[in-house]
């Protein structure tokens, strides 16, 4: 069961990071806008993420699965945090040096 986990989780990683790599080299198959492009990547990291989280890690076959998860929440809340603001702070900067 082990084996068939961690390869099902490396499969899945791999056709996520082919598909968000497939939408930078050839934008025209997809036919999507910058935007619409962006936040597909983005889906697909998270989805990549939650992969890596269930097949990888763990998370939920693990005693304290209530803690490991809080810790992940509040994890991932500060690098949301720091990203959000970092890109904030960048696009406020670029509209005050035009």
């Amino acid at each position: 069961m082990e084996v068939t986990s961690r390869i099902t989780g490396f499969l899945a990683s791999l056709l996520l990071t082919f598909l968000a790599y497939f939408m930078i080299i050839s934008p025209g198959f997809f036919n999507f806008d910058q935007k619409t492009a962006v936040v597909s990547i983005l889906a697909l990291a998270f989805v990549q993420s939650i992969v890596q989280l269930i097949f990888f890690i763990h998370v939920w076959k693990e005693e304290g699965t209530l803690w490991n998860l809080s810790v992940f929440i509040s994890t991932a809340s500060i690098i949301f945090i720091i990203i959000f603001f970092s890109m904030w702070i960048i696009n406020h900067l670029n509209e005050h040096m035009q």
